[in-house]
């Protein structure tokens, strides 16, 4: 166990975390460090079979997944014809 309460099982870091205020955590330095995390960085939760899965993302090369992707053209669809039926009033 590190000084931060990390611990390293096999070659993986694992940490004890608190959601604080907010449903806000905080990672201990060594995974930030491992990750190359630093303030501002996003992170994508993930619900999986054995819990949750925080991943660094990118958000300036992150492509919507499918089910994204056609959630933001049912909502494009729907202002369309919103915007179509007003113009014909």
């Amino acid at each position: 166990m590190t000084d931060s309460g990390s611990q390293t099982l096999g070659d993986q870091l694992m940490a004890l975390v608190k959601l604080r205020r907010a449903a806000q955590i905080t990672l201990p330095l060594e995974l930030r460090q491992a990750f190359h995390l630093k303030e501002g960085d996003y992170l994508e939760a993930q619900a999986t079979e054995a819990g949750i899965l925080l991943r660094p993302v990118s958000i300036n090369r992150r492509e919507p997944t499918p089910k994204q992707g056609e959630d933001i053209l049912a909502v494009v669809d729907h202002e369309r014809k919103a915007y179509a039926e007003e113009r014909r009033r």
